[in-house]
Formats: C-alpha cells, sequence, structure tokens
C-alpha cells in the first residue's frame, strides 16, 4: 500500500513531516487491507539531494521498523529501500541524460515580436490590404521572407526553423505555407493574454472626439505616411502611434463594442509625445477621454498597422488578439473578428 506526499522544497525539514505523515497513512491502510499488504511511503520535491536518504532511512529503522520507503524528485532521482524496490532506484546523472535524448529541440520563443510580424507577414495574402499593412508574396526560404518582412536572416532562419520544429509548416511544397492554423492561432492568442501598460488621460482641450483623435494623430506624425515604412531617422524623431482595441475596429469597419473610451498606441510613453497628443499628464480621477498603451510587441504592432482615412489603426490580426484579454466587451470583439476575418482564413486553408 503506497502513500506519496509531495513538497514543495526539498529540505530535510520539509520532507520529514511529510514522511511521517505518508508512513501512518500508509499503516493504516495496509493494516485495513483484506489481503496481506506491506506499506510504503514515498515523499518527493521539484529537486531531493541525495544525501537525504540516509537520514531518511535512519528515521525509518527507529520509528517505523518494517516501512518501506521511496524517495523521489523530478530530475529524475529516485531512491528505495525495502524488498524487491531497489531495482527501482535510478541516479540522476543518468536520467537527466535520458530526458535530453527525449526532448526535441527548443528553439526561440515562436511569439516574440518579430516573430508575430513575420506571422502576419506569411498570413497577409489571405487577409485584404485594407486590414493588415504587409508585403505579399509568396517565400521559398527565410532569406526571402527576411528581405520582404525587414528582418535580419538570422532572425527569419529561427523563426522558419522553430514552425517547422512545432509542425506549422507545409513540408509538401517549397512555399513557405503554414498549416495547423487553428492550432496556431489559438496558441498565439494565448500567448497574448498578459498585462499591458496602459495609462488613463485626458484631453487638455477637448473638442468633438471625433475630430479630435484624428487631429491628434494626425499632429503626432504628420509626415508618416505608414508605420511601417518610415526610416529609422524619421522614428528617432518621432516614436510611432496607432489606434488600437476597439477604436481600431470601428476604424476598420468591424467594430462591435462602443462607448469605451480609445486606445492610442505609442511607441514610448514620453513627454513631448504626449504633448504632441494634445493629452493631460495628470491622470483623470474618473471617465478619461482616453487611454494610452506601450505595446509589448511594437514591431508587430506599428508595422502590420494600416490607414484608413488617413488615420493609423492596428490591423486586424493585432485588434483580435488585443481583445481577446480585454474585460470589456473584448471576448465579443475577437469572436466577430473571428467570425468575419479569420474563420473564412482557415476553411480556406483546409481545402
Amino acid at each position: 500500500m503506497v502513500e506519496v506526499k509531495g513538497a514543495p522544497e526539498g529540505r530535510r525539514d520539509r520532507l520529514l513531516p511529510l514522511l511521517a505523515l505518508a508512513i501512518l497513512q500508509a499503516q493504516v491502510i495496509a493494516r485495513r487491507s483484506p489481503e496481506a499488504s506491506a506499506p510504503l511511503a514515498v515523499v518527493g520535491a521539484k529537486r531531493v539531494h541525495d544525501s537525504l536518504a540516509g537520514g531518511m532511512e535512519r528515521f525509518v529503522q527507529e520509528y517505523a521498523p518494517g516501512v518501506a520507503l521511496g524517495l523521489i524528485d523530478l530530475e529524475g532521482f529516485q531512491w528505495f529501500h525495502g524488498p524487491g524496490l531497489e531495482r527501482l532506484n535510478a541516479r540522476r546523472e543518468r536520467a537527466a541524460q535520458r530526458l535530453r535524448v527525449r526532448t526535441p529541440e527548443v528553439a526561440s520563443h515562436l511569439f516574440s515580436d518579430l516573430n508575430q510580424w513575420m506571422l502576419k507577414v506569411l498570413l497577409a495574402p489571405q487577409i485584404p490590404p485594407d486590414l493588415l499593412a504587409s508585403p505579399r508574396a509568396e517565400y521559398r526560404n527565410a532569406s526571402q521572407l527576411a528581405a520582404a518582412a525587414g528582418v535580419s536572416m538570422m532572425s527569419a532562419f529561427r523563426f522558419v526553423r522553430q514552425l517547422r520544429v512545432e509542425r506549422f509548416l507545409d513540408e509538401s511544397a517549397p512555399p513557405l505555407r503554414l498549416v495547423r492554423l487553428d492550432e496556431l492561432l489559438r496558441r498565439w492568442q494565448a500567448a497574448n493574454l498578459r498585462p499591458v501598460r496602459e495609462v488613463a488621460m485626458r484631453w487638455v482641450l477637448r473638442r468633438n472626439p471625433a475630430h479630435q483623435i484624428h487631429d491628434a494623430l494626425r499632429a503626432h506624425a504628420p509626415e508618416q505616411s505608414t508605420p511601417s515604412g518610415r526610416s529609422r531617422r524619421d522614428q528617432a524623431i518621432t516614436a510611432r502611434a496607432c489606434l488600437g482595441l476597439f477604436a481600431a475596429a470601428n476604424a476598420l469597419g468591424l467594430g462591435l463594442v462602443h462607448g469605451v473610451a480609445p486606445h492610442i498606441y505609442v511607441e514610448r510613453l514620453e513627454t513631448s509625445a504626449l504633448q504632441r497628443l494634445g493629452l493631460s499628464l495628470e491622470a483623470p480621477v474618473s471617465s478619461p477621454d482616453v487611454y494610452i498603451r506601450v505595446p509589448a510587441t511594437p514591431e508587430s504592432v506599428f508595422r502590420g498597422a494600416v490607414r484608413r482615412d488617413s488615420l493609423p489603426a492596428c490591423d486586424v490580426l493585432q485588434v483580435w488578439l488585443d481583445a481577446a484579454a480585454h474585460p470589456a466587451r473584448g471576448i465579443e470583439q475577437a469572436d466577430m473578428i473571428y467570425r468575419h476575418v479569420l474563420r473564412p482564413l482557415l476553411e480556406k486553408g483546409q481545402r
């Protein structure tokens, strides 16, 4: 009869009380068994030092002779004391070696900033240009993808390798074509469910809200043709900015949620940028006019942004990702985009 206990740390003062409890419970269960049974008490933690085995064995011999003992950890260490149990023993070195052999290659994070941008580039041919600003072509290898996406060769190579490792690339044809899109999109969305730096603000001078946000973004970057098409010199002069979340969804013609203060993405939360936008630096007491966000993935956000009525706005994929993590009817907005834009994309890929 086996009783197993686990501790958050593999220290003697954590494991010994659990061992005593496991011994008592295993003995009681063994006594109540209708068949002849022997008790086995097993304790473990994430990592247990080998030197603890001797002390545990002495404790059992002194206070519970006849009870078998097991000591295990998550790194493969196994130590057992009892009739016929020694064959279960395993040293950490051999176990670690087995784990290394069985573990597949771990490449770069699939949903890093530039990787998300390259995902948009690969998906762009199936998404209307007015919903996603991106080059649109077929790419036979990582070098062609790097040139089109404006990233380094090494970044594109690591990205393509990661897609292959996780079986998201069609291996039957030379062009880079994504497969298993439903699983890829699900994981992409899950990777973006994290807190975003957001600041509530008010306009210094209030005017017509629709015109005010349009004029503010135009004044913020008057020379900007598209967020993804500026030189590094331009970016150094003026940080990028665009509409986000529900305001972006409305600009794309896919809006569902109304009555929420608009969100603006800015590349850097700087005094000069807020002044150009005409926003007050003092936090509002209630009912903010605008929410300012600093994106965790700025290249993916700003390179994919589109212009609607000369107003920069997040692309449809970015709105879908951001809305799913927003508490104010975000799930409904994300589901609407999924039904109208992404589900047809998935159905086309399956055909």
